[in-house]
């Protein structure tokens, strides 16, 4: 087992620049902290390539820690330095991303996709994935947004289960066609003079939902389309959830009633 100590290491430097969600947005590998969400990435298969615990503390996971893996151990001082829970992270990984397609996206009797266009913020990100991998969604379409979906914010908030789903990244033109091809009923959320009530929307055969940007809602785009809108009727005084709130609310329907 290799102990590192110096910040100068090559090995320590490789980590440093792979938790700066700038600078991994476009590397092929990513760092994973935590056990369970190693754990989670390798039953998905997602290739581990190295591990790296804090101090001399040789973590039991459900992994398993074959030849191929490298394995250091990081002085306390340096493995803090790469992580957000602190005292609470013993253990981190780095692995190799997975680029997911729309063919990626398992089709059964009456399917369920999420649509998300131009989301920004990775912890809202992160809470639809938790969402959507507890309602048992078969995929999550991100249109013509820039986020990183392997940011370190995203799998903290996301408990792991951005490891569970295809998340497939792509365009407003690729994912109508795909929603087309598969003969989907598309649901935009949207708040206009034809939104119905979630509650008193049927939900039928393949069913997709459509979700727009923390700041702007759905562009003028999908509003055109062959859609139904539906809306949460608010009583309060705010006039909006955030966006992983409202994702949580009208999917829970939907399963309701897909049951």
């Amino acid at each position: 087992m290799k102990i590192l100590s110096s910040l100068q290491n090559s090995h320590f430097k490789r980590l440093k620049k792979l938790s700066n969600n700038k600078f991994n947005k476009k590397d092929a590998e990513f760092i994973i902290e935590g056990t369970k969400e190693i754990s989670l990435a390798v039953k998905s298969n997602f290739k581990i390539k190295k591990i790296f615990f804090r101090e001399q503390k040789t973590l039991k996971f459900d992994i398993n820690l074959n030849n191929e893996i490298e394995i250091f151990y990081l002085k306390k001082n340096l493995f803090d330095l790469l992580t957000y829970r602190k005292n609470s992270s013993q253990v981190i990984a780095v692995a190799d991303k997975i680029s997911y397609s729309l063919d990626d996206i398992f089709l059964k009797k009456k399917s369920i996709v999420l649509i998300v266009e131009n989301i920004e913020k990775p912890g809202n990100l992160g809470a639809i994935l938790r969402t959507a991998d507890g309602m048992n969604v078969s995929g999550i379409i991100i249109v013509d947004s820039k986020i990183n979906i392997y940011n370190s914010n995203v799998i903290r908030s996301s408990m792991g289960s951005v490891f569970n789903l295809p998340i497939i990244k792509t365009n407003e033109e690729k994912a109508i066609e795909f929603l087309i091809q598969n003969k989907f009923n598309l649901y935009n959320t949207i708040i206009s003079k034809n939104s119905k009530n979630y509650l008193d929307v049927r939900y039928l055969g393949n069913i997709a939902i459509a979700f727009g940007s923390e700041n702007k809602g759905l562009s003028d785009n999908w509003r055109s389309r062959n859609a139904e809108e539906i809306c949460i009727e608010m009583n309060g005084k705010n006039d909006s959830f955030n966006l992983s709130v409202s994702v949580g609310i009208i999917l829970s329907e939907v399963v309701r009633q897909t049951k």
